[in-house]
């Protein structure tokens, strides 16, 4: 029979995982308080949370979300969860930037809306640019072809209104001369 406390604490779990639309793990074997704090102080404006967890109760509450991923190897070693509420892909390249100067921070994978990735796809999506720069891509991509379009399509009137101008004001001007 499960401690009560035990229950409670995979229910919490379980609820922000729930509520998270990526979960980033890693080990941070060798990090000091500060350097965690430091870590949760630099990924707290981006809408998420670091937090080390007990690898047993974890997974418990992970289960409950995803029952047929196998996600066991996440959970070896000590093991920390970042839960991102926001944009993940910020949040990434915050933790990259962090593992970079801290070389003890190691990633083990993570689940990105529904997606498990291992640790080195989830480095490289960590350079990919905010989801708001890639909507802007994509919408430039999309209307410059257009533009071209509506430009190409104008020319050939807009022409014809300069010849029919330039021959009017050729008309006027003959018509003051005499």
């Amino acid at each position: 029979m499960p401690k009560p406390e035990k229950v409670q604490k995979v229910e919490e779990l379980y609820q922000k995982m729930l509520n998270a639309n990526a979960l980033i793990f890693t080990e941070f074997k060798g990090l000091s308080v500060a350097d965690l704090t430091q870590l949760r102080g630099k990924i707290r404006p981006l809408n998420a949370e670091y937090r080390v967890v007990k690898n047993t109760l974890a997974l418990l509450a992970i289960r409950k979300i995803y029952p047929d991923k196998d996600l066991e190897k996440f959970f070896v070693g000590p093991t920390a969860i970042t839960y991102c509420y926001g944009d993940p892909f910020g949040v990434l390249k915050a933790l990259v930037d962090y593992a970079k100067e801290h070389e003890l921070l190691k990633f083990k994978g993570g689940i990105i809306e529904g997606e498990v990735y291992s640790a080195d796809e989830v480095k490289e999506l960590a350079k990919l640019p905010p989801k708001e720069v890639l909507l802007s891509q994509v919408v430039g991509a999309i209307s410059a072809p257009l533009s071209s379009l509506v430009w190409s399509l104008k020319w050939p009137v807009n022409k014809l209104v300069w010849t029919l101008d330039a021959i009017a004001k050729e008309k006027e001007k003959i018509s003051i001369n005499q």
